[in-house]
């Protein structure tokens, strides 16, 4: 029961650096699964435990999605909004790519992890996003390094 503990412990420390309860909060599962194994205690335990504890543990995917009481029945997908940022500098289908890219990348994303990279974007100046949209462009439509 020790060994549960400190897994227990760990989660607790590791959920709440990264905003819990106020936030939902996904861990990846791999390392959360190692760690019990290696403490010889059953995952399934420790989320009972945390449940009992108010932390509600569920697997998602490659995740452990972790949430409060507060956060319990919150959804967490919400429809991709359309993304403010002109990209009519971009060639040829590019831009449709890179949306889709986009666009597939959020559909795994919580809402709390949308709302930190809009804040980011947020506090971009118009030069800092025109270069991070050259700069992920070019992973979609590489230009050859003699025409730059």
């Amino acid at each position: 029961m020790q060994d549960a503990n400190a897994v227990e412990a760990s989660i607790k420390h590791s959920i709440s650096k990264n905003g819990f309860p106020e936030k939902i909060v996904r861990l990846p599962f791999k390392p959360v699964y190692r760690s019990c194994k290696s403490h010889e205690t059953s995952l399934t335990a420790v989320l009972k435990n945390l449940a009992e504890e108010e932390i509600f543990g569920k697997i998602q995917g490659d995740y452990i999605e972790f949430r409060s009481l507060e956060t319990l029945h919150r959804q967490t997908e919400k429809p991709v909004e359309e993304n403010p940022l002109d990209l009519s500098g971009l060639q040829g289908d590019a831009e449709s790519d890179l949306m889709k890219a986009a666009r597939q990348h959020m559909e795994n994303m919580t809402p709390e992890q949308k709302e930190e990279i809009q804040k980011k974007v947020d506090d971009m100046s118009d030069e800092e996003k025109m270069n991070l949209i050259k700069l992920v462009s070019q992973q979609f439509n590489p230009i050859p390094p003699e025409t730059q």
